[in-house]
């Protein structure tokens, strides 16, 4: 099992239990002043197992919950903002179908480290008052109309796009809302919780994607994983391009029409949004790996823009309080209706190369305690971050959502990338025997 801010996630009655979620959902609850919590699923097919023992445990505390059913974690997100609800959303984000876990949203913001820390003790916890604790089925609202609300309706006429739902939440809003908008919609891998595909999008090829966009002459394509909050995106010609670019295309659209240029970016985000927003007299701030810590940082910042360029996610504060693919997608889409096209060569890119080594926790700690020794002037953020020019870095660390050590290395060519990210691969496991 795994448990961070960002999640606690496994694979059920092998890494964590129903008893587990039950005592999870318990803590959770009883940490909180609200009566009232909302429930959301993605589509994996362990998901409603789940959702009933997080029920049975929520309403042991004597708390109404409005399931909110089958939905986007942007959107559950956006309901917590909106009604002061905490809520919990079933999922296991972009991790394989046979693993589940929960995210825990207190008004609308993730959880800190003390409240996960509450959240997994195993203190005994009892139940309170069963009076008014009831379950109603309610349906998602606000997230939908206030997207289109921010965009508007029929703002994005004659665009083409071509969406790869995986399978998976995003199939629930992104096809409705740009229809909406005006746009020409064409769907693949919509039926949920079937994924012929690997759910991560980042992770695959997208070939169908990719392949329909060039055919169908879209004028572009976006892909999500399971919960909906991650985007990659194809461009008009077909080619999928990294998260790092989609992030960057984004916020190039996102800072014309903002007064505020202060961005937090992951660690592993490349450098050229630093070039960006440089370019704009703005000012960057790197945090640790993960959604939550960018949000965290952007928070002690006062900074309403933020991101990760590993996973596609752009977070936008005024709108939501996480990563948010829609948000990310409409921004992106309102560059393309302006500049047609040609929306796709307004930002540099550079060349990522991103590893995922399986070392036993205990070694792979070992090698990193000997890379810092030897490259003591390094970054220390998070993990090992090494730099070699102002555009050319590599950073080793472990995932806070696998039990793997990630090697990220970025350049200005492919071959550079790829042969500073091989070579500190094999560093990091001499290093970690």
């Amino acid at each position: 099992m795994i448990a961070s801010i960002s999640g606690i996630r496994g694979k059920l009655n092998e890494d964590i239990s129903l008893s587990d979620f039950s005592r999870f959902s318990g803590n959770f609850a009883s940490g909180a002043e609200s009566k009232d919590f909302l429930l959301g699923t993605d589509t994996r097919g362990t998901g409603d197992v789940i959702k009933r023992a997080v029920v049975g445990a929520l309403l042991a505390q004597g708390v109404r919950v409005f399931d909110l059913g089958i939905l986007s974690t942007p959107a559950l997100f956006r309901e917590s903002l909106v009604t002061g609800s905490p809520a919990v959303m079933v999922t296991a984000s972009h991790n394989p179908p046979d693993w589940n876990g929960l995210k825990f949203i207190v008004q609308g913001r993730g959880i800190r480290q003390d409240e996960l820390s509450s959240i997994v003790s195993d203190k005994p916890l009892k139940g309170k008052k069963f009076d008014g604790s009831f379950v109603f089925k309610k349906r998602a609202e606000s997230y939908e109309r206030e997207l289109l609300h921010r965009f508007g309706k029929g703002r994005f006429d004659g665009i083409r796009v071509a969406l790869d739902l995986g399978g998976g939440a995003g199939a629930m809003h992104a096809p409705k809302v740009l229809r909406t908008t005006g746009c020409e919609v064409i769907t693949i891998n919509d039926t949920p919780g079937v994924f012929d595909r690997t759910i991560d999008p980042v992770a695959d090829p997208l070939t169908l994607l990719q392949r329909v966009v060039r055919s169908d002459d879209c004028d572009v394509g976006f892909a999500f994983d399971c919960d909906g909050d991650r985007l990659v995106l194809v461009d008009d010609q077909g080619k999928k391009r990294s998260g790092d670019f989609m992030l960057t295309l984004a916020l190039s659209e996102l800072l014309k029409g903002s007064a505020d240029r202060r961005v937090v970016v992951s660690v592993d985000t490349t450098v050229a949004v630093e070039e960006l927003v440089k370019s704009l007299d703005g000012e960057v701030t790197r945090s640790k790996v993960g959604e939550a810590n960018v949000i965290q940082t952007m928070l002690g910042k006062g900074a309403t823009i933020g991101g990760e360029g590993s996973s596609g996610g752009l977070i936008d504060s005024t709108f939501n309080n996480c990563r948010d693919s829609m948000v990310a997608a409409m921004t992106i889409l309102q560059a393309i209706k302006r500049d047609g096209r040609t929306a796709f060569d307004v930002v540099k890119s550079y060349h990522q190369t991103r590893v995922a080594l399986r070392l036993p926790p205990k070694r792979a700690l070992k090698g990193l305690s000997r890379l810092k020794r030897t490259y003591q002037d390094s970054d220390y953020l998070d993990g090992v971050k090494i730099k070699f020019s102002a555009r050319s870095w590599v950073l080793i660390r472990p995932s806070g959502t696998e039990d793997i050590v990630r090697v990220s290395a970025e350049a200005p060519t492919q071959k550079e990338s790829e042969k500073i990210a091989s070579s500190f691969s094999k560093k990091l496991v001499e290093l970690s025997r």
